[in-house]
């Protein structure tokens, strides 16, 4: 499997996995374009498309994504701890990637991730995992890798778990329908 990293004129970077996704209906390269200023308006429809069904079930209107206004997706992409990612199936978007630097601790590169969404009628096609790896190949000084993700969906928690995610910590309860739980991989 090859990688190729491309900066386009608008100063967007491009990187992508070089080879075919063999989903039948979609023959597509999967791309991860780092977000800039200006982007905000794409990542927050994908944020809420990926995130309303969520929603729906669940009644979050506290911590859902799909609730979040478009002001606090610009704070997290003008942060200094963060790189956002626009993930495209070929020339579409399809979703997004958020990374956050948490730093050193003890002696170990943590990031997190948080969060990854992928818009519906993209799910379920391979492309979190493939994401998750392209992910884990550009952020080689990683240590440990984090994230938090809903305990009921059992899809959800598949997926992270076939990319190495360990549950680890403590749940939180968000209500009575949702809980939140943690994962972890030690490289």
């Amino acid at each position: 499997m090859a990688f190729l990293l491309t900066t386009m004129p608008t100063g967007s970077i491009i990187f992508t996995m070089t080879n075919k996704f063999t989903e039948k209906d979609l023959m597509e390269d999967i791309r991860l374009i780092l977000a800039k200023p200006g982007d905000e308006k794409i990542i927050h429809a994908l944020k809420y498309s990926s995130f309303l069904p969520l929603y729906e079930r669940y009644k979050d209107d506290e911590t859902s994504p799909a609730k979040e206004p478009i002001e606090k997706v610009i704070t997290k992409l003008k942060s200094e701890d963060t790189d956002y990612y626009i993930i495209n199936a070929g020339s579409k978007p399809v979703g997004g990637i958020r990374v956050v630097d948490d730093g050193i601790v003890d002696d170990r590169q943590v990031y997190r991730i948080s969060p990854l969404f992928i818009i519906p009628e993209y799910q379920n096609k391979g492309i979190g995992q493939r994401v998750i790896k392209m992910i884990f190949d550009m952020y080689e000084s990683a240590d440990i890798w984090r994230l938090s993700t809903i305990k009921q969906e059992a899809g959800n928690r598949h997926l992270y778990e076939k990319c190495g995610f360990k549950l680890v910590g403590n749940e939180m309860p968000i209500n009575d329908k949702m809980t939140i739980v943690f994962y972890e991989i030690i490289k």
